[in-house]
């Protein structure tokens, strides 16, 4: 709708605007020459106006860091309102994406004392990697959602966690450049980030992981339970899904005549992708067809299969997998090391990276896979290495 007269009515408060087709009220504000309105969220004249005080004064904080920043008597403290105000406003972004941007500057501000009261000149690539190695040695203190205490999984000092505040502060410090505070930002170029050692799962052969699927499915519990776990685990292991992604596919998903399974990707745009059927996959896929459609058939009298319903019922099977390889005397496999089991089983089978990739839901072309996935388990190494002539 465009903001013409007719449209919108002046309230005798500076910046409060209402809508005469809805009621409710506006805050318009100019910032750096662009005219931004603000949704006040009420239609009741007295709280439209403590409300546009606010935003009023959020307004003014902006435009003064602004200021400040250009004439090169800016803190850290105007950056980062700057840094939050483009956040806020960008559009091409998801929701999920702004709220990593924001909390990776409240990590850097929660653990670097007096941070926001430095110069932008003091936010050195010494300073940074200092406090970067200090980060990574004791952690920032966060709790990942519904945590009630610290954890031995959860330290808040993984490398993604401490890359994503570097690259905050790196944001930061390119507006103090844009503005002429700064010459050149030190934060650019190589040696400030946490050095990433991906992690080399020893799976064992596939041997062994099917006589773990046989004992879940034996052993893991009474009745269907038991079974719908084993051939959980065997879904992921057979396409190389998430464990979000492996929840979330329904026979919708599934298409038999071209042989692929439709993934929605979880973590990423990217990771939407098609996955060819592996044979194991296929029969697999087949068995459960069949066994959905005898369920039915007791339960309603019909074989017919509901195209919305999840392939697998349960949602995952980390105990039931932990058991089996306790009483299988195999070092305890998760859900991931089931993904890495399916890229390692193609990459030992000779399929090349980029195709690997594309299967995991990868955007790198290949990339992390040669970095974490395109390990080979001993006995394929040697049978390698005895091709190797000279």
């Amino acid at each position: 709708m465009s903001k013409t007269q007719k449209q919108w009515a002046t309230t005798g408060t500076p910046n409060l605007l209402k809508n005469l087709s809805s009621g409710r009220y506006y805050g318009r504000f100019t910032v750096s020459g662009k005219q931004n309105w603000v949704n006040l969220d009420t239609d009741i004249a007295s709280v439209a106006r403590l409300r546009v005080a606010d935003e009023r004064t959020k307004a003014e904080r902006i435009r003064q860091a602004g200021t400040d920043v250009s004439s090169g008597g800016a803190t850290v403290a105007q950056l980062v309102t700057i840094y939050r105000q483009r956040i806020g406003e960008r559009s091409d972004i998801a929701e999920k994406t702004r709220i990593s941007a924001l909390g990776a500057l409240e990590t850097v501000i929660k653990t670097w004392t007096g941070f926001e009261r430095l110069s932008p000149a003091l936010v050195t690539k010494r300073a940074v990697i200092d406090w970067r190695n200090r980060v990574t040695k004791d952690g920032t203190g966060s709790l990942p959602p519904g945590a009630k205490g610290p954890s031995t999984k959860y330290t808040g000092r993984s490398y993604s966690t401490v890359n994503h505040a570097i690259d905050a502060m790196r944001r930061l410090l390119d507006i103090a450049v844009e503005h002429g505070q700064l010459v050149v930002n030190p934060l650019h170029g190589r040696g400030v980030k946490v050095k990433r050692n991906p992690r080399k799962p020893k799976l064992p052969e596939p041997a062994v992981l099917n006589a773990i699927f046989d004992e879940i499915e034996k052993h893991g519990g009474s009745g269907s339970r038991s079974r719908d776990a084993a051939d959980f685990c065997r879904f992921l292991a057979y396409t190389g899904c998430r464990l979000k992604e492996a929840a979330g596919v329904t026979w919708e998903h599934v298409d038999f005549g071209r042989g692929l399974l439709h993934v929605h990707g979880t973590k990423t745009a990217a990771a939407n992708r098609e996955v060819p059927l592996i044979p194991a996959a296929r029969k697999l896929l087949e068995k459960l067809r069949v066994q959905t459609g005898d369920r039915n058939r007791e339960l309603y009298g019909t074989p017919d299969i509901d195209l919305k319903k999840r392939v697998v019922p349960v949602t995952e099977a980390g105990i039931s997998l932990a058991n089996a390889c306790r009483k299988r005397d195999v070092k305890i496999l998760t859900h991931h090391d089931l993904r890495d089991a399916f890229a390692t089983l193609a990459i030992e089978a000779g399929v090349d990276i980029p195709t690997v990739a594309n299967w995991l839901g990868h955007s790198d072309g290949g990339a992390l896979l040669m970095k974490t996935y395109a390990h080979h388990r001993r006995a394929h190494s040697l049978a390698q290495a005895a091709r190797v002539t000279f």
